[in-house]
């Protein structure tokens, strides 16, 4: 019965994890439409709602890990699972940005909408590169290095923000049920 139940949880874990994901995804992809039409044709500068994506995003996988926790009672997850999960997922699309493009910025939305104004400033950044002055953009190292992996470390690093909303709310938990039992 017991193992059972602990089956549930981790299936209603996983499937609050794919629809946080893709809502926020959707998240990231309106508010792709809308820095578009905020920043018009200048698509060089970092504007004021890129900074506001850089925090917006890693917020929400803190709050749907939260939410997640709290709707469904989940326990904290165990850290090196949630180390796991996390590198696995990022490495699979960092695998995915070499061998099929459109499914890889489908599915990459948060990381790339969180990491935008990162990655208009590596952008810009200038570069020696066999006596001729580049921008990092221009370079093959900036698409297939630098890039992906900045991608990979958001990635990463959100899930991270997940868990870690995940253990707050589970830590409150525990303090309000040491507290009922101290009355």
């Amino acid at each position: 019965m017991e193992k059972k139940e602990k089956t549930g949880k981790f299936g209603k874990s996983v499937l609050w994890a794919v629809l946080s994901y893709l809502v926020i995804s959707v998240i990231a992809g309106v508010c792709s439409v809308i820095r578009r039409s905020i920043q018009g044709g200048n698509d060089g500068t970092v504007s004021w709602f890129m900074i506001v994506e850089l925090v917006l995003i890693p917020v929400l996988f803190y709050v749907a890990g939260r939410l997640g926790s709290k709707k469904y009672e989940f326990q904290k997850f165990a850290t090196y699972k949630v180390w796991l999960f996390s590198f696995v997922f990022s490495a699979a699309l960092l695998g995915l940005w070499y061998v099929l493009m459109v499914p890889y910025v489908l599915l990459n939305l948060p990381a790339a909408e969180g990491s935008y104004a990162l990655d208009l400033f590596l952008r810009k950044t200038t570069v020696t590169q066999e006596y001729t002055v580049l921008f990092l953009s221009e370079t093959d190292g900036y698409k297939y290095v630098i890039l992906p992996l900045v991608h990979f470390v958001f990635r990463f690093v959100y899930w991270l923000l997940y868990a870690l909303g995940n253990r707050n709310y589970a830590r409150e938990q525990k303090e309000r049920e040491r507290a009922r039992v101290r009355r």
